[in-house]
C-alpha cells in the first residue's frame, strides 16, 4: 500500500483497487507538479471528494454513484463506481426530475450560485474584521485559529456548489457527446462539434480582457518603454512608482488587484503567492498585453466563435433524424452551458478560495516562524490542521519543523516521479468513460491512429493545424518565458494561463479532455489544441519544430 505524508485515508491499495476498478486515470491536469500536504489533503481531496460524492447521490446519477480518490507518488487518481444495469433502471427515476432544472436554466442556476459563494466570502473577511489585505495581522491566535477553522467551513461549501453544477452539466455535455456519435459518427473532436461548444463569455475571459486594459492604458500614459525594457517585474514596479504617470497607473492597477487579485500564481494551490500579496506576479501578462500593442483579439475572435456555433448548430440539426431533432436541440442548448461553467467558475471557485486560503495559512506560517515553531513561514504547507491546531494557541511551545522535514523530503522525492498515466486495464478505459458521462469531457482517451504515424495522439482538441516552435513550460511561474506564436507545451492549463492564448498559435497538453481550460480557451481564440497527448512534455523539447494538428488531434515533431 501507498500511503502519502503518512495519511492513510487516499491511500493507493495495489491489490485492493486493482481488484475493485478496472482503471484508475491520473489527473496531470490539474495535479503535476504534486501539490503540498496542506492544500491536497485540505482542499482537493476530501471536501472535494465528499462534494463529489454528494452531487452523484443527491442526482441520483443512473450509471454511477460517483468517483473514487487515491493518493499515489504524490499524484491523484480517480476511477468510477460503475452501477449495476438494475441500480442505473432504478435511479433513473430519480435522475430524470433532478436534471430537469439544469436542462432548462443551468446557467441561470449557476448565475445565483455564485453570487451566493462571493457572499459566504465576504462574510468571512466581515466576522473577523478584515477590512484590508493588511488587518490580517491585527488578529489575535486564536482568533487566527478560529478563522483557519472557519475558513475550512466556507471550503466545503465551495466545493458543494462547485459539484453541484460540475456534475450534472458535463453530465448533459457528455450525454450530448453520445448522442452525437450515435446519430451522427462525431465526438467532441469534430470541428461542428467543437463549434457548437464555442463563442460564450466568462470571468476567466473577462479578466483577459481588463489585463490587456491595464496593457493599454501603460502605453497611453508613455509606459511602453518601461514595461519593454525592463525584465524584472519587481524593478519595474519600483520604476513606475517614479514617475507621475507610472504612480497613476500603479492606482489603477491596484483598483484592478482588489477585484481580480485573489488568485495563486498556481490555481487552487495555497502554497503559491496571490497576485494581492505579490503584485510582480501579474506583469508578466501585462507585459504580453503592452506587446501586443494592447489590442486584445478576444472580443472579434469570440463574435466569429458566436457566429460560427449558429452555423454549426443549423448544420448538426440538419442531419438529425426528424424525431431526434427536438431532444438534441434541447441537449445541446443545455451542454452548452458546460464550457461556460467551467470557465466561469474558476474565478469564483479555484481562484478564490485558493487566494484565502493563501492570505489565511500565510498568515499563520509568519507567526509560526516568529515564534520558533517553523524555520520558514513557506513551511506551513507541509503542516496539516491537526499541526495547527496543536501549535497555534501554544504559540513558542511547540516546535513542528521535525514534521515538515519529514514532509518536504518525500514532497521533493516525488517531484522526480514521472507518474503512470493509467493504472490497471487500459483497455478497460473506453467504456468506463463512456458509462460515466461527467467522467468523459474531464479525462481524454487518446486516440491512437497508427495510419498517421504521428508522435503524440490526444483525447481532446480545437480545430485547425499549425506549426511553429514549441516552448515548454512546466508551470505558471515560466509563462513570462513564452514568445509570440511559439507553440505551447505544457502538463496542462489553467486559468492562470490564459493571457497567453492570446500570443501562441498552438497548444499542446499532456491532460485534459473536452472540457479541459485548454480546449475551452483555445476554441475561444481560434487556436489548434491537442489535449490529454499524456507524454507530450517528455516527448517535446523547447525549440522543436512542432505540427499541431487539431482536427485530426495528433502532434507531429520535426527536430
Amino acid at each position: 500500500m501507498s500511503a502519502v505524508y503518512g495519511m492513510t485515508q487516499f491511500e493507493f491499495d495495489e491489490e485492493n483497487d486493482l481488484k475493485n476498478y478496472d482503471v484508475w486515470f491520473c489527473d496531470v491536469a490539474h495535479g503535476s507538479p504534486p501539490w503540498k500536504p496542506m492544500f491536497v489533503l485540505h482542499d482537493w481531496l476530501w471536501p472535494g471528494y465528499r462534494a463529489i460524492q454528494r452531487a452523484y447521490e443527491y442526482l441520483s446519477v443512473p450509471t454511477s454513484t460517483g468517483w473514487d480518490i487515491r493518493l499515489k507518488d504524490g499524484y491523484v487518481y480517480v476511477s468510477v463506481m460503475l452501477t449495476s444495469d438494475e441500480e442505473a433502471k432504478k435511479r433513473a427515476v430519480v435522475f430524470r426530475e433532478k436534471i430537469r432544472p439544469y436542462i432548462e436554466d443551468a446557467a441561470g442556476m449557476w448565475d445565483k450560485r455564485k453570487l451566493e459563494l462571493m457572499e459566504a466570502y465576504e462574510d468571512l473577511k466581515k466576522t473577523y474584521g478584515l477590512t484590508t489585505y493588511e488587518s490580517i495581522s491585527d488578529l489575535s491566535n486564536i482568533q487566527m485559529l478560529e478563522l483557519f477553522d472557519d475558513f475550512l467551513q466556507v471550503v466545503s461549501l465551495q466545493w458543494n456548489v462547485h459539484m453541484d453544477y460540475f456534475v450534472p452539466v458535463n453530465y448533459l455535455y457528455g450525454s450530448f457527446e453520445n448522442m452525437c456519435q450515435d446519430l451522427l459518427g462525431i465526438d467532441h473532436g469534430h470541428v461542428l462539434f467543437s463549434r457548437v461548444m464555442s463563442g460564450f463569455d466568462s470571468k476567466s475571459l473577462e479578466t483577459n480582457r481588463e489585463i490587456w486594459v491595464l496593457g493599454a492604458r501603460a502605453i497611453e500614459l508613455g509606459l511602453e518603454g518601461a514595461f519593454s525594457d525592463i525584465e524584472d517585474p519587481e524593478i519595474l514596479l519600483d520604476e513606475l512608482e517614479k514617475s507621475e504617470g507610472g504612480q497613476t497607473w500603479l492606482g489603477e492597477y491596484r483598483a484592478f488587484l482588489d477585484v481580480y487579485g485573489w488568485r495563486c500564481e498556481r490555481m487552487l494551490e495555497w502554497a503559491t503567492p496571490t497576485w494581492l500579496e505579490k503584485p510582480a506576479l501579474g506583469i508578466p501578462s501585462i507585459k504580453m498585453a503592452v506587446a501586443t500593442k494592447g489590442v486584445s483579439s478576444i472580443d472579434e475572435r469570440r463574435d466569429s466563435a458566436e457566429r460560427d456555433r449558429e452555423a454549426a448548430e443549423q448544420e448538426l440539426l440538419a442531419q438529425v433524424p426528424a424525431d431526434q431533432k427536438e431532444w438534441f436541440a434541447t441537449l445541446m442548448k443545455a451542454a452548452q452551458v458546460a464550457p461556460y461553467f467551467s470557465e466561469d467558475h474558476n474565478f469564483y471557485c479555484d481562484l478564490y478560495i485558493g487566494a484565502l486560503g493563501r492570505w489565511i495559512t500565510r498568515e499563520i506560517g509568519r507567526r509560526f516562524t516568529e515564534a520558533g515553531a517553523l524555520d520558514d513561514p513557506e513551511d506551513v504547507y507541509f503542516l496539516v490542521d491537526t499541526d495547527i491546531h496543536k501549535a497555534m494557541i501554544p504559540m513558542g511551545r511547540v516546535r513542528l519543523q521535525k514534521r515538515v522535514e519529514e514532509r518536504k523530503k518525500e514532497w521533493q522525492g516525488y517531484l522526480g516521479i514521472q507518474p503512470e498515466m493509467l493504472l490497471g486495464n487500459p483497455a478497460a478505459m473506453a467504456q468506463v468513460v463512456r458509462k460515466d458521462p461527467v467522467l468523459s469531457p474531464a479525462f481524454a482517451i487518446p486516440k491512437v491512429r497508427e495510419e498517421l504515424k504521428a508522435d503524440l495522439y490526444g483525447g481532446g482538441s480545437a480545430p485547425g493545424v499549425v506549426e511553429g516552435v514549441a516552448r515548454v513550460i512546466m508551470t505558471e511561474a515560466q509563462l513570462g518565458e513564452l514568445q509570440p506564436g511559439e507553440i505551447l507545451v505544457a502538463p496542462g492549463t489553467s486559468s492562470q494561463w490564459t493571457p497567453a492564448f492570446e500570443i501562441v498559435k498552438g497548444i499542446v497538453t499532456d491532460g485534459g479532455g473536452a472540457l479541459s481550460h485548454a480546449c475551452i480557451v483555445a476554441r475561444e481564440y481560434g487556436i489548434p489544441a491537442v489535449t490529454g497527448a499524456q507524454e507530450a512534455t517528455r516527448k517535446i523539447k523547447t525549440g522543436d519544430t512542432v505540427r499541431v494538428d487539431g482536427d485530426l488531434g495528433v502532434v507531429f515533431i520535426n527536430r
